[in-house]
C-alpha cells in the first residue's frame, strides 16, 4: 500500500486512498512502535520496560530529531525494491503529518520495513454493518467529550479512565486486524498509565457503550445526513467499511 500510496491535492485521490486503507486488513505495529517512541522520546522512560524491541524504540526516538539522516540510514538497510519503496513513501510523507506523533508512525513504519517482511495487503472482508456514526463522535470532537465526561460521572469513573477505555474497544476497533505485537504492546503500557488492563477496559467499555450510544444518538443521526447529502451519487453509506 505504502509503495504505491499517491495523494495529489484533489480530493479524488484523498478518497481513493482512504478507500484502499479501509478496504484492507489492518497490521498496527507502525502505530505501536510510533506512539511508543514518541512518548519514550517526551520522557516516560517506562516504555522501554515493555517493549518488543529496545533498540527499534530507541531508533525511531531519536529518528524523530533527525530524520533525514535516519532515512538515510534506512535506505541503506533496505534489503530489497519493495522496502525501499515503503521508505521512500514514508520520506516522501513525513513532512505532510502535523502532529509529532504522526510523524513518528511514519518513521516506525519505515523502520519496520527494514527489519521484516512487509506484510501483504489482504482484504478486510465486506463490512458487517452499517458505518456507526456515534462512534465517529469519539474523544477528538466536541461531542465525544461532553457525552464521555457524562456518562463517566454517571459510571462514577475518572474521565481519563473512560476515555482510554473507549479509544482501545472502540474506536480503535477494525474489521480484521492481523498480529501486531508493537500495537498490543502501546495499548497495554497506555492502559496502565489510566489504572486499566485490557480486561477491565473491556469491562468499563461494556458498561458505557450502551449509554454513549443512546447519549449520542441525535448527533450521529445529524451526522449520518451530513454524510449522505455529500456521498457522490454512486456510493451508499453501506460501502463505506468500519476503519
Amino acid at each position: 500500500m505504502a509503495s504505491s500510496l499517491s495523494i495529489e491535492p484533489g480530493l479524488s485521490s484523498k478518497r481513493a486512498a482512504l478507500l484502499g486503507v479501509a478496504r484492507a486488513a489492518k497490521q498496527k505495529d507502525a502505530a505501536g512502535l510510533g506512539a511508543l517512541a514518541h512518548a519514550y522520546k517526551e520522557g516516560n522512560l517506562s516504555v522501554a520496560d515493555s517493549v518488543p524491541d529496545r533498540r527499534a524504540l530507541r531508533i525511531v526516538a531519536e529518528a524523530l530529531g533527525r530524520p533525514e539522516a535516519f532515512f538515510e540510514w534506512a535506505l541503506g538497510q533496505s534489503t530489497s525494491g519493495q522496502t525501499g519503496e515503503v521508505i521512500r513513501s514514508a520520506k516522501r510523507y513525513l513532512a505532510a503529518a502535523t502532529w509529532p506523533w504522526d510523524k513518528a508512525c511514519i518513521l516506525a513504519g519505515a523502520l519496520l520495513a527494514t527489519i521484516g517482511q512487509v506484510p501483504p495487503i489482504e482484504p478486510a472482508g465486506p463490512p458487517q454493518e452499517e458505518f456507526p456514526y456515534w462512534v465517529a463522535l469519539d474523544k477528538h470532537t466536541p461531542e465525544g467529550k461532553v457525552a464521555l465526561a457524562e456518562i463517566a460521572k454517571q459510571l462514577k469513573s475518572p474521565y481519563r479512565r473512560l476515555i482510554w477505555a473507549s479509544f482501545y474497544c472502540e474506536s480503535a476497533r477494525v474489521n480484521r486486524l492481523l498480529p501486531s505485537p508493537w500495537w498490543y504492546a502501546e495499548r497495554t503500557w497506555r492502559l496502565e498509565r489510566a489504572g486499566l488492563s485490557w480486561d477491565t477496559a473491556q469491562e468499563l467499555w461494556s458498561r458505557a457503550r450502551p449509554l454513549i450510544r443512546q447519549r449520542l444518538e441525535a448527533e450521529a443521526a445529524a451526522l449520518r445526513n451530513f454524510v449522505c447529502a455529500v456521498l457522490p451519487p454512486d456510493v451508499t453509506p453501506t460501502q463505506y467499511e468500519l476503519t
